[in-house]
């Protein structure tokens, strides 16, 4: 459209339209990145029981617990889930919170924290144990960053903006609905949603179609493959870069 104001002619150009799928594909993606960094950060991550006691000492310390050993709850869907089981008693691993959100464990009096069978406490234990209570007691404990919750409202909201669009939006070309739902629901860490983002409708528009889509029970299997895959790199990674860059309780 052009205007004509005296000598001067004004051409208005049109702006292109937002793209609401391309909005979501960013908040996505941004999501994503946000969890990942959250489940990175907040990893339990092997220390001593002198950093703890440094930490009670210093007031980072927000919470603790005592337990026999490492169990995953992830499987091989989320090789960094791992959870402290205990038969009841001080040692011989502490886990503790601080302040910044991150977790430590120490093995106290002696190993063994890997194995499945039942240890007793130590001497260092039961006094490192009695230390911590009785600064619990005396002071309190301060609040640790509630990032937990933030976690667990990003994950909600991604899920739920996730479904939206898998079922608003046009019939995927390569696979169907059910093998992007179990793909991006079943790969580790939610790595399937970067290729549904980046190869699927409405995300791109020049998606090939197939003769015959990817079905659901591939999408299981795939899932199911990734998991093993993913598992084995993450604790290949963590031998050869330790624990700072890849923190998974053994």
């Amino acid at each position: 459209m052009t205007f004509v104001t005296g000598d001067v002619v004004v051409r208005e150009v049109g702006r292109p339209k937002v793209s609401w799928w391309q909005v979501l594909r960013v908040v996505l993606v941004l999501g994503w990145v946000a969890c990942a960094g959250i489940t990175w950060w907040s990893a339990p991550g092997e220390s001593s029981a002198a950093q703890a006691r440094a930490d009670l000492t210093a007031g980072r310390l927000t919470s603790f617990e005592w337990g026999d050993r490492w169990e995953s709850d992830g499987g091989y869907f989320n090789p960094f889930q791992s959870g402290l089981r205990s038969s009841g008693g001080p040692g011989p691993v502490l886990l503790w919170h601080t302040t910044d959100g991150r977790q430590h464990y120490a093995t106290v009096d002696g190993g063994g924290a890997g194995t499945n069978t039942t240890l007793s406490s130590g001497p260092e234990a039961e006094a490192l144990d009695a230390e911590l209570r009785a600064y619990d007691d005396a002071r309190g404990l301060p609040a640790a960053l509630p990032l937990g919750a933030i976690q667990n409202g990003l994950f909600i909201a991604g899920s739920v903006l996730f479904l939206w669009a898998l079922i608003s939006a046009p019939d995927p070309v390569i696979g169907t609905k059910w093998f992007w739902f179990w793909l991006v629901t079943g790969v580790p860490l939610a790595l399937g949603l970067f290729w549904w983002l980046a190869r699927e409708r409405p995300w791109s528009p020049r998606a090939l179609g197939r003769e015959t889509r990817l079905t659901g029970w591939i999408g299981l299997g795939l899932g199911f493959l990734s998991g093993v895959a993913v598992s084995l790199l993450v604790w290949g990674l963590d031998s050869l870069l330790g624990d700072a860059l890849v923190p998974v309780p053994r």
